[in-house]
């Protein structure tokens, strides 16, 4: 069950190829940045995040999709996946768990569940609503954080990279378990101020938010989450790590205890019209590349001991 006090900390670091297509915009941010050589007019630290949101929020649309591997640890568990956005949603294949690639009895359960949900109607329509109230609840979200906090810059601000201190603002009215969270968020964002593109962002609860004054439940102070983006086009963006480490307690009792950590790397460009059929094959190679690759490991540290072995007899 997903708390809806965490919800914050979760939606600011979805993965996906955009923010939610019913968020509102912000501000009126052009797109173009700054020219090569350029120097940009000077701007508030406030400006600069407006137009920084105004960009994530429509990155989304030139609709464009991507493959990725994933390494995910939560809840006890380690698992290493190959991930395709498709128009239906994300779709993956579990390559590894605990360091280990998945063999014999394991692969064969992980090529059903994927081919069931391939050619099962009922679980893609809700791969696809799930998707997209994610997307649509991280675009409200973001489109949340020009108004509900204040931003400082810190340090010297040349070069492309600036980095921009945040607290909450006081004329800021919250409503509801989300922006009462947000209201206790402190943190750093490193912008690409040429760009106007968000590189990271760490942040902090302040201090123990309560709901209902600790009879509904409270998130402790101390939790954190960060986030950090790399450029894999021109003009597109995508999360390469989140960490979120929060814990408390909503409605007496449900325990709220997130703890997650996924590094995503190696992004490739799909076709912006790719079929789940389509991303069912190119996850298929990818398993199968994989396996190949760590079963050449394992042959050559065998073939490694066996002369160590020779040696040490002779």
């Amino acid at each position: 069950m997903r708390i809806a006090t965490v919800l914050v900390l979760l939606t600011l670091i979805a993965g996906g190829s955009g923010y939610g297509q019913t968020a509102p915009p912000v501000g009126k941010a052009q797109w173009k940045p700054v020219g090569f050589g350029e120097t940009a007019a000077p701007e508030s630290a406030g400006r600069l995040m407006k137009d920084v949101i105004y960009n994530e929020l429509h990155d989304w649309k030139d609709n464009t999709f991507w493959e990725y591997r994933s390494h995910v640890v939560k809840g006890g568990k380690d698992i290493l996946r190959e991930q395709i956005e498709t128009p239906k949603g994300p779709v993956y294949e579990i390559l590894a768990r605990d360091g280990k690639p998945l063999q014999g009895s394991e692969a064969a359960q992980e090529k059903e569940r994927l081919a069931s949900l391939v050619s099962d109607p009922a679980k893609l329509e809700k791969v696809e609503q799930s998707h997209e109230s994610d997307e649509a609840r991280l675009g409200k979200i973001m489109a949340l954080i020009p108004n509900a906090y204040v931003f400082h810059y810190v340090g010297r601000r040349t070069g492309d990279r600036v980095v921009l201190e945040f607290a909450p603002d006081p004329k800021f009215s919250s409503s509801g378990y989300v922006a009462r969270v947000m209201c206790g968020l402190t943190g750093k964002i490193v912008v690409d101020q040429r760009l106007k593109r968000m590189v990271s962002m760490d942040g902090e609860l302040a201090h123990k938010v309560n709901f209902g004054f600790g009879i509904l439940g409270y998130v402790d102070q101390g939790g954190t989450f960060q986030i950090h983006r790399t450029q894999v086009n021109a003009k597109h963006w995508k999360t390469d790590l989140v960490a979120v480490n929060v814990h408390g307690r909503i409605l007496l009792f449900s325990n709220v205890s997130k703890q997650e950590k996924e590094t995503r790397w190696g992004f490739t460009p799909v076709a912006h019209d790719i079929t789940l059929t389509e991303a069912d094959s190119e996850l298929k190679h990818a398993a199968s590349a994989y396996r190949a690759s760590q079963q050449a490991v394992t042959n050559v540290a065998e073939s490694g001991d066996a002369l160590a072995d020779g040696g040490r007899q002779r």
